[in-house]
């Protein structure tokens, strides 16, 4: 089974990312060049390079595709424990009516009845080891989830403090103090002592 962390985790990464990767990949691959340009424009003004966009779209599809690949496993853990419930359950009720053959003194039913479940058991071996087997790659998928998550945070953060610190430079040079007097400067550009 899937922990309770990771989907609360997906549920944070997919919004996070959702916003972030909505706003930054949302142009369509037939735009215009007019369109591209202005977007590149945005982007070096917030502090984004080409690099950083290409490290989060790949990260993004990555954890997509983990996603599906978890979803899928996941499917065929559950189908594989049900496979296996079933021929367990079969099993059971075989040998319950070998039980009322023998009872009923009808050995030849009842020697029939076993020899069948015996079958179901070994079939039962393997759906029980496939299982496991599914259940070993779930875990396997689940961990791959867990730091393709981990990644993607990384990237958020990164991206994140890019643009912060753009924001923090743009607002730094409009408030930054000139070192010399307006008025100075003026007479001095002017010629004027």
């Amino acid at each position: 089974m899937i922990s309770s962390g990771i989907y609360h985790s997906e549920t944070f990464v997919v919004a996070s990312l959702g916003a972030l990767f909505g706003a930054q990949i949302g142009a369509n691959v037939g735009s215009s060049r007019a369109f591209d340009k202005a977007k590149e424009d945005e982007m070096k003004r917030l502090g984004v390079t080409k690099e950083m966009l290409e490290m989060a779209e790949d990260c993004g599809v990555a954890l997509e595709r983990a996603m599906e690949g978890l979803k899928a496993t996941q499917d065929s853990y559950e189908t594989q424990r049900a496979f296996a419930r079933r021929l367990d359950s079969d099993s059971d009720r075989l040998y319950e009516k070998a039980k009322a053959a023998m009872t009923a003194s009808e050995e030849e039913k009842a020697r029939a009845l076993l020899t069948e479940r015996q079958g179901m058991q070994e079939k039962l071996k393997k759906a029980l080891m496939s299982c496991a087997s599914a259940r070993k790659m779930l875990e396997q998928q689940e961990e791959n989830v867990a730091a393709l998550e981990a990644r993607a945070m990384e990237v958020e953060a990164l991206l994140q403090r890019g643009v912060g610190a753009k924001a923090m430079q743009e607002s730094s040079d409009q408030f930054s103090l000139s070192d010399e007097d307006p008025l100075v400067k003026k007479f001095r550009d002017l010629d004027i002592d």
